[in-house]
C-alpha cells in the first residue's frame, strides 16, 4: 500500500465498497477517464480541456469532455423526485398532526370552560388558571410525542432503506418534530386559557347551563 486517499464521490446515489488504485500500466481499461477540478465553469472549460488532452494523448481518436453534474443528473433525477415527494408527504403529515393536535386540545379546554368559570368565581387567580390549562396541554404533548417517537423509532428499520446517507433515527429530526408539536400544544391550550382568564364568570356559567 503506497498511501490512503481521501474519500471521493464516485456515484452520488449509491454507497460503494472500499476501492483501491492501480498504476496505469497495470490497469487494463478499454476506456480511460480523468477527473478534473475546475476553478471556473466546467462547461466553459470543456473545449480547452479536450484540446489539451488530445495534444498529450496521441493515438486516442476520441476525447470526450463532460461536466460531472451532467453525468450524474440523469441518475439523480429520479432520486430527487422521490426525495421531494417524501419530504412533501412528510410535511403534509406533520401539518395534519399539528392541526389535529390543536383541535383536540382546544376542544378539551373549551369543554372545561364551566369548570374554569367556577374556579374564577371562587377566586382563582389568572396565573393559576393559565398554569392549569397549559399543564394539561403540556401533558398531552409530552405523552403524544413520547408515543409517536417510540412508534417512529420502531419503524425506522423499514424507513432506512428509503434514505440515502441519512439516519432514520436522527435525533435532530425527532427533536424538531417534538418541539414543533409541543409549541402547537401550548398554543392550543394557551389561547383558550387566555380567554378563560378574561371571561366573565357569570356569563360563562349561564352560557354553560
Amino acid at each position: 500500500v503506497v498511501g490512503i486517499a481521501e474519500n471521493a464521490v464516485h456515484d452520488p446515489v449509491s454507497d460503494l465498497p472500499m476501492r483501491y488504485y492501480l498504476p496505469e500500466a497495470q490497469a487494463d481499461f478499454r476506456a480511460r477517464w480523468l477527473l478534473l477540478r475546475m476553478r471556473r465553469d466546467p462547461a466553459l472549460a470543456a473545449e480547452d480541456v479536450r484540446r489539451t488532452l488530445q495534444a498529450v494523448m496521441p493515438g486516442n481518436s476520441l476525447v470526450w469532455v463532460q461536466p460531472a453534474r451532467d453525468l450524474f443528473d440523469a441518475k439523480r433525477r429520479s432520486w430527487l423526485v422521490g426525495a421531494t415527494l417524501f419530504v412533501a408527504f412528510g410535511g403534509l403529515a406533520l401539518i395534519v398532526a399539528a392541526v389535529g393536535l390543536y383541535g383536540v386540545i382546544a376542544y378539551t379546554v373549551a369543554q372545561r370552560m364551566h369548570e374554569l368559570g367556577v374556579r374564577v368565581a371562587l377566586g382563582a387567580q389568572a396565573s393559576h388558571i393559565a398554569r392549569l390549562v397549559l399543564g394539561q396541554g403540556a401533558r398531552f404533548a409530552c405523552a403524544g410525542s413520547l408515543l409517536g417517537s417510540a412508534i417512529a423509532f420502531a419503524a425506522a428499520r423499514w424507513v432506512q432503506p428509503l434514505l440515502f446517507q441519512q439516519s432514520a433515527k436522527d435525533p435532530l429530526v425527532f427533536g424538531a418534530v417534538g418541539v414543533l408539536l409541543g409549541a402547537v400544544a401550548l398554543l392550543a391550550s394557551g389561547l383558550p386559557a387566555l380567554r378563560a382568564t378574561r371571561a366573565d364568570p357569570n356569563t360563562v356559567l349561564r352560557a354553560d347551563n
